[in-house]
């Protein structure tokens, strides 16, 4: 496994504090006085190389390899390395140079094999322990890589979520808005020429701006207001058209592209056909501390065209672009009143929120 800087630092400190925990409470290890263990006793060196090589080899051979293809496997492969060390550990502690005195100190002279077992004991539950961190450490740090590895692809398909939803949303927009053109040049060609100047403005904000993960609040109303002045020219005084845009000009704030521009293309698509006195209002501003969007229409009930298929491209988009996007931080109300399709959106994406 590859370790970071950090990580090592945590590793070689838990070494260093595992090794000199007989130096703390010396009959807390060994039932011997404190001046029996020496600081660099090579019995406690041997042992402690024996510690870091259980450790990494369980952790990083052992588990990986063989854990997860068979448990019986992976058990009867520990138990031959603890078996193992503990056989090369009895052949050779009687033969250091220096060993921690066993516990009948004072009663004559330790026995090779009383040595043995003294340090077979000493050996075996240090050994234990370091197993069972092992174990745990590996189990941990492969939860904690899935985890991350969830949390990435999770991310990722949200990207991806998002640029589809905003790539069905653009088309849909652009064809929209190329009708309104054709229906100009054919109707009122003098004003073709305004009306395809500000479908330039609206596409060249789609292709270059709006791949931007955030876009400035200001960006997005000067976009808003040209395919609104963009309809405008189209329908001239035949749908009354109400705006009012009360956002401070120093306010700093960014928002996703294209979030809003689907509720006010709907209430022109779905305000303005047979409709007496068409109206649409839409009004942008602060409301305790929060940004607010409504967006009301007039329509005629039963009117066939209004609950089409065709009028949930751009919507159903939307919302499932505030649902990944803003999941507790927006509230979206639709409603029909006397023959007025109201949307009210609002977000809580201001800075000091």
């Amino acid at each position: 496994m590859k370790i970071s800087l950090f990580n090592f630092s945590l590793h070689l400190f838990f070494w260093i504090a595992f090794y000199l925990v007989p130096f703390v409470d010396p009959k807390g290890v060994q039932p011997i006085p404190s001046e029996g263990i020496q600081f660099l006793d090579e019995h406690l060196l041997v042992n402690h190389i024996y510690f870091i090589f259980i450790f990494y080899f369980n952790s990083s051979v052992l588990i990986p390899k063989l854990l997860k293809r068979s448990s019986v496997i992976y058990i009867s492969s520990l138990l031959i390395l603890i078996i193992t060390i503990l056989s090369i550990s009895y052949f050779i502690f009687p033969f250091l140079p220096t060993y921690i005195p066993p516990p009948n100190l004072g009663r004559g002279i330790p026995s090779p094999e009383s040595i043995r077992g003294n340090q077979l004991i000493a050996l075996s539950l240090p050994l234990l322990f370091i197993l069972f961190i092992s174990i745990s450490y590996r189990l941990l740090t492969d939860r904690f890589k899935e985890e991350k590895l969830r949390k990435e692809k999770e991310t990722e398909n949200l990207k991806t979520e998002l640029s589809f939803l905003r790539s069905q949303i653009s088309p849909h927009f652009i064809f929209n808005a190329l009708n309104s053109s054709i229906i100009l040049v054919r109707k009122q060609s003098e004003k073709a020429e305004g009306s395809l100047l500000k479908l330039a403005s609206i596409i060249r904000y789609m292709l270059y701006e709006s791949d931007e993960d955030k876009v400035s609040i200001h960006d997005e109303l000067e976009y808003i207001s040209d395919y609104i002045d963009l309809q405008v020219i189209r329908f001239g005084d035949t749908v009354n058209i109400i705006q009012k845009v009360d956002i401070p000009s120093d306010l700093e704030l960014n928002i996703e592209p294209m979030l809003l521009i689907p509720y006010i293309e709907n209430a022109f698509k779905h305000g303005t056909s047979v409709i007496d006195s068409p109206e649409i209002e839409i009004h942008i501003y602060i409301n305790k501390n929060r940004f607010q969007l409504d967006v009301k229409n007039k329509f005629k009930e039963n009117y066939s065209k209004f609950d089409s298929k065709n009028q949930g491209i751009g919507l159903v988009n939307v919302k499932r672009r505030l649902d990944l996007l803003y999941p507790t931080k927006y509230q979206l109300n639709v409603s029909k009143e006397s023959n007025w399709y109201c949307v009210s959106l609002s977000l809580a994406i201001l800075k000091d929120d």
